[in-house]
């Protein structure tokens, strides 16, 4: 008995975007959430009621957007030097603080930031990065003397192209 080999396609192939978006990788892996802070644990009763029991659980759980939104907010606030076993990680943004606000500090301010991002954070792009500091940085109404504020404005690599904005004060 003879049998076919050949299969016979019908529609449209699925792009390979589509593909992997179903699997995308940071969607579903969890991370630790950022800042640290005492949670609330909702616990489902065998009668389907819902309880609210607290813990002391500091270490939340996050995923998704919210989990690159924390390690990037984390990466900027970090002083190089801090991890221990990473020397190399963080910023040293705090030594920028009582130099001149001028065109040539914001400029090597920013050259640090995206030096930084590009060696750890390889997932994303940036789209607009702006530092502000000393009279142009207001806080409702007032001024921030001897600090600065960092607006970034990132695009994910990956195949859902998120955008959205970060921002960090130092001081």
């Amino acid at each position: 008995m003879a049998t076919t080999t050949t299969t016979t396609n019908y529609g449209v192939p699925v792009a390979l975007s589509i593909k992997k978006g179903v699997k995308s990788e940071y969607r579903n892996r969890p991370g630790l959430a950022y800042p640290l802070t005492q949670n609330r644990t909702v616990v489902v009763t065998s009668d389907l009621r819902k309880s609210s029991v607290p813990h002391a659980t500091y270490f939340g759980k996050a995923t998704g957007l919210s989990l690159i939104k924390n390690n990037l907010n984390q990466l900027l606030r970090t002083e190089r030097g801090e991890r221990v076993m990473l020397p190399d990680y963080g910023l040293s943004l705090k030594k920028y603080l009582f130099e001149p606000l001028d065109e040539t500090t914001f400029e090597l301010i920013k050259s640090d930031i995206l030096g930084t991002l590009r060696k750890y954070f390889s997932i994303g792009r940036v789209l607009n990065l702006s530092v502000l500091g000393g009279e142009k940085a207001t806080s409702q109404g007032k001024s921030e003397e001897n600090k600065l504020f960092i607006k970034l404005t990132i695009q994910l690599l990956d195949e859902s192209l998120d955008i959205f904005d970060i921002e960090a004060k130092v001081g």
